[in-house]
């Protein structure tokens, strides 16, 4: 009897290393769609930076403006820094708003003239809060003083998207109008 020495691979042979290289090409393309993600949320990451950063740019200009036009008053979120007559000089909305793509005619980010087109996925929030300065307790300190406001804490924040994830930037600075003639 003539034996056969050919031999080669089974049906369960084939199916196994068919099942092995299956797995190594989808942990491939996982790799390569969290990679692509992971990118697109640096974009917007950045882009979201970018944004905020225009937008205390923006608020730090309007305390250097002419005073009868904007100027310090003026920093503050819509309805705060009353005048003398109980009028509120806040030019800067409050809450979650779309971001626009043009400042608008008063020329300053953030205010509710914005106009342009909206930035989609990105909404900015901008929050100004006074600060006591212990040196020059004003009304809001406690015990409450007679100086005028001289601090204020500005918070940016824009949220976007990375696919279904929201996520915040967000940059701080305080500002001062402290001058020379104070």
């Amino acid at each position: 009897m003539k034996k056969n020495t050919e031999s080669g691979f089974s049906y369960i042979d084939v199916m196994i290393a068919i099942v092995i290289l299956m797995v190594g090409v989808l942990a491939l393309l996982s790799g390569i769609s969290g990679s692509v993600l992971q990118t697109r949320g640096h974009e917007q990451q950045q882009m979201a930076k970018q944004y905020a950063t225009s937008a205390m740019e923006s608020i730090m200009s309007v305390k250097e403006t002419n005073p009868s036009v904007l100027g310090w008053n003026a920093v503050g979120n819509v309805g705060s820094n009353p005048d003398i007559n109980g009028s509120p000089r806040g030019v800067f909305v409050t809450g979650f708003q779309p971001v626009m793509s043009d400042a608008g005619p008063d020329q300053v980010i953030g205010t509710a003239d914005d106009s342009g087109t909206q930035i989609p996925g990105l909404q900015r929030r901008i929050v100004i809060t006074d600060v006591c300065d212990p040196d020059r307790p004003s009304p809001i300190c406690s015990p409450p003083g007679t100086a005028r406001i001289r601090i204020r804490a500005v918070e940016v924040t824009v949220r976007y998207n990375v696919g279904t994830i929201q996520r915040d930037e967000t940059i701080r600075t305080v500002l001062t109008d402290y001058g020379t003639d104070n």
